[in-house]
């Protein structure tokens, strides 16, 4: 069988303007012919404040190995940006998706996060005075996004990974990469 290793980390948030901590809930998600080995596809990072440069570093280590049996379903990584307050309340404050990188080698990836906007006066009020904000009942708009295009959203910020990708018997297969 083809194998995946996925090495990195989830580095840091940047340019959310948020005044409360952050944290990132995340997932590895791929298709019927993926099976993961070693690692954990779900996780959190700890929570931090945006420093001077607008930006929280949270440095959280990915280590994930899958085997495959045809590239179909290959894995994306599904973030969750949220929110934690001084009292202990949190709200997603950004949603984004990339698919993992198919060639080998190391790689910088910025992610584009985006929220459902408040659409009415009484809601950008509620939001301002009473803090949340909207939420995905079904996270599959994220990374399907068959029905994303009826959302209107507002962007946020950026998560910046740092990945590098081992590919190992691809070749065999009948997978090239260049």
């Amino acid at each position: 069988m083809a194998e995946l290793h996925i090495i990195g980390q989830i580095l840091s948030a940047i340019d959310f303007k948020e005044p409360n901590s952050l944290f990132c809930r995340y997932s590895v998600q791929s298709g019927p012919n993926w099976t993961l080995i070693s690692g954990h596809s779900e996780g959190q990072t700890v929570s931090g404040k945006e420093n001077f440069k607008n930006c929280v570093d949270w440095i959280h280590p990915l280590d994930l190995h899958y085997v495959c049996k045809g590239i179909q379903g290959w894995p994306k990584i599904i973030l969750q940006v949220s929110c934690l307050d001084s009292i202990g309340r949190s709200w997603v404050v950004g949603y984004g998706c990339c698919t993992i990188p198919s060639t080998p080698g190391y790689h910088t990836i910025k992610v584009p996060c985006w929220v459902p906007a408040a659409t009415t006066v009484t809601e950008r009020l509620r939001q301002f005075f009473i803090g949340g904000a909207h939420e995905l009942a079904q996270t599959d708009l994220i990374n399907l996004g068959s029905d994303r295009f009826k959302l209107i959203t507002q962007s946020k910020g950026d998560i910046e990974l740092n990945i590098c990708i081992v590919l190992r018997n691809f070749i065999q297969f009948g997978v090239e990469y260049k």
